[in-house]
């Protein structure tokens, strides 16, 4: 395991196991809310999605062609996403 951490480091691939990881969660906490009606799947759903979006600002602000404009754009969209998504949840479960 120490070795494989190493190699994600080495090769700067932490952003795309993020991804992937926000990827599935998103995908099931989506297919928890569709069978059961919960808005707290939806809610982490909203979350991944988010933070996916930040993971994937960060690594674009990386890159030398695209700079810092369209990166730091997502990290923004992503920290809407967050917030907007986390007060229409609340407000449908009618604790906000």
């Amino acid at each position: 395991m120490r070795k494989f951490l190493q190699k994600l480091k080495d090769n700067k691939l932490l952003l795309d196991g993020v991804n992937v990881v926000g990827g599935f969660v998103l995908l099931v906490a989506l297919l928890v809310f569709f069978i059961s009606k919960a808005y707290l799947a939806l809610l982490v759903a909203i979350w991944a999605a988010g933070l996916m979006n930040m993971a994937n600002g960060l690594k674009s602000m990386r890159k030398k062609k695209t700079g810092a404009a369209l990166g730091q754009s997502m990290v923004m969209l992503g920290m809407i996403i967050l917030i907007g998504g986390t007060a229409l949840i609340l407000s449908a479960m009618g604790l906000f």
